[in-house]
């Protein structure tokens, strides 16, 4: 059990009852992520949305916004979110080898430039984003215009703000692999 119980539906705030019923509907559960973020009934319906509009949506093909989300999983060290990132990935078109081979990307033939490219941004960020120089993000303009790198940083930081959350509270991984 992690620090903070995750809630059930009849222990949530009548107002996330709408979103319980549409997690629950899509993965059969709500997963523990969004129960403990119940605790919180308006952070929860406030982060939904924005979770969705930043991961779901845009112009940024889903694999590479996966192998973003993945890698700082990883360098966080973050248990919860890489093991939902690994079975998300996967059917965003990441092979199996490739999640294998990510931890030695730069090397990997597995992985295209722009591939490396972008697993690169989403490491540089997650290590630490004030070190970040033009040089780097002209790099990244080779295969992004200017919408889909914001685009790719907010996933990134997404990821980072999710790590932070499930391994703080230490969310018992409930999703993925």
């Amino acid at each position: 059990m992690g620090v903070v119980n995750p809630l059930t539906k009849e222990q949530a705030a009548p107002e996330v009852h709408g979103a319980f019923d549409k997690l629950s509907a899509r993965s059969g559960k709500v997963p523990n992520i969004f129960a403990a973020m119940a605790h919180r009934p308006a952070v929860l319906n406030t982060f939904l949305p924005l979770y969705a509009a930043i991961v779901n949506q845009g112009t940024v093909d889903a694999k590479y916004k996966e192998l973003a989300y993945l890698r700082a999983s990883m360098v966080n060290g973050c248990e919860y979110c890489t093991r939902a990132h690994i079975a998300s990935s996967k059917r965003a078109g990441v092979t199996a080898e490739q999640v294998a081979a990510l931890a030695f990307y730069q090397r990997s033939p597995l992985f295209d430039e722009k591939e490396k490219a972008t697993i690169l941004y989403a490491d540089r960020v997650t290590r630490g984003a004030a070190g970040i120089r033009s040089q780097e993000l002209q790099e990244l303009s080779k295969y992004y215009d200017e919408g889909q790198i914001v685009e790719l940083t907010m996933v990134v930081c997404m990821a980072n703000f999710t790590n932070r959350f499930n391994d703080a509270l230490e969310n018992i991984p409930d999703l993925g692999v």
